[in-house]
This record gives structure tokens, C-alpha cells and sequence, in this order.
């Protein structure tokens, strides 16, 4: 489940207001098999390296949200990923396979395959973090609500420090995907437009893009200061 970082599916960890977890707790995998049907909100995106989370928020700030279906054969479900980006929508759908803790893609035959995105232990009692190891490795956090409190983000962003990941990027809360453009059929005006807001985006948010790409840059050629 790589597309659009759909590593995506979610289980309720806990009820009422547990205490924060510390890091050790924080980069093990859940216990309990979680139940993934029903829809769930992107809240948040972590990338090992910086750069690609913060591009795609600095860009398009998307908002998205999955749709999880059960399906007849046992562990297998199909998702409907849903995408806002400056009032153009899109739809993706996927199956995958679920096994404990763990999420696959699955082949023609509906047969778990490659490496499996993990879901990671959170105290927020309707969230989910999903790690995923690929080509592009990151850690999403998601939940029922289109919004968690400062204090469930805050611990998130504890999360992918202790694994090593980059500052988180919260996505865009708006969740409504009936009133917006169909992706295949939009004008050429309105695709002109769309650049237009993706490029009045970017210029408010370079700033965050340029340190990004410097700390990148000393990451790998570290300066010593004699």
C-alpha cells in the first residue's frame, strides 16, 4: 500500500486519555489486531528525509482520506483513497492484506507481496501510525477525526524523532471532496488556475523549503568548525 502513501489503515489502541508514551513504546509495533473498516483522515506525513513531505505540503497541501471496505476473502480489504488539492479531487482504489500488524499489497491472486508497511503504537484512542519501508520510507498518523489535538500531534511528532524521520507536516482539514473539480475534467482555465495556486503556495512557503535543502546538503557534508 505505497500509492499516495497509502500505508493506510487504523485501529483504536485505547480508550479515555492514557499517558504519553516514551520512545521505546513508541517504535513498537501494535499488539492488538486492529478493525480497519470504516473511513480515516490523514492528519499528518513524516519522510525519512525532509524534503519530499515538505514539498508536497509547500506545493498542493492536500487533503485525504480513505475509505476501508472488508472484503469476502479473510484479511483482505479494499481502500478508496480520496485527494483535495486546491479544489481539485481525485480518486484512487486499492486492495490490501492485513496481518496482525501488518499491511501488504497484494498481487492478481490477492496475495500478500513485498516488504509490509507496519502499524507503530500511539496512545491516541482513535488514531493510527503507519510505517512505511520503500522507496520512499515514511510514518503516516491518522485518524477518525480530521483533527487530533495539539497534544496527540505533539506526541506524533516525538514519534518520528525517535525513529529518525523528519519534522512531521500536517495536511490540510478540509474534507469535503463533493464540492471540488473532478481531476479528468477540468479546463484548460481551470488547470491554469490550479498552477497559479500552486505557485502562490510555494512562494509563501519557500522559506521552510530552503532550510530543508541546506540541512539536507550539511546532513551529507557535514562542515567542521575548527
Amino acid at each position: 500500500m505505497k500509492t499516495l502513501w497509502v500505508a493506510v489503515v487504523l485501529s483504536f489502541v485505547s480508550v479515555g486519555q492514557p499517558a504519553p508514551l516514551t520512545c521505546d513504546n513508541l517504535a513498537k509495533p501494535v499488539e492488538k489486531r486492529p478493525d480497519l473498516s470504516g473511513r480515516w483522515y490523514y492528519i499528518a506525513v513524516s519522510t525519512e528525509v525532509c524534503l519530499p513531505a515538505l514539498l508536497l505540503n509547500s506545493m498542493f497541501w492536500p487533503s485525504l482520506a480513505i475509505d476501508v471496505t472488508y472484503k469476502d476473502t479473510p484479511n483482505l480489504y479494499a481502500a478508496v483513497i480520496k485527494a483535495k488539492m486546491h479544489g481539485v479531487c481525485f480518486n484512487e482504489t486499492e486492495d490490501f492484506f492485513q496481518e496482525n500488524n501488518k499491511l501488504f499489497e497484494v498481487n492478481s491472486e490477492n496475495a500478500p507481496v513485498g516488504e509490509p508497511d507496519v502499524l507503530l503504537q500511539t496512545s491516541c484512542s482513535d488514531c493510527i501510525v503507519v510505517k512505511s519501508i520503500d522507496t520512499l520510507n515514511n510514518i503516516l498518523l491518522l485518524s477518525r477525526r480530521t483533527t487530533v489535538t495539539e497534544e496527540e500531534l505533539k506526541e506524533f511528532e516525538l514519534q518520528v524523532q525517535c525513529l529518525h524521520f523528519s519534522k512531521p507536516q500536517v495536511l490540510n482539514a478540509d474534507q469535503d471532496y463533493d464540492n471540488c473539480k473532478d481531476i479528468d475534467n477540468i479546463s484548460e482555465d481551470q488547470s491554469l488556475t490550479f498552477l497559479l495556486q500552486v505557485f502562490e503556495r510555494v512562494k509563501s512557503t519557500h522559506q521552510s523549503i530552503l532550510k530543508c535543502l541546506v540541512d539536507t546538503l550539511l546532513s551529507y557534508n557535514p562542515v567542521t568548525i575548527t
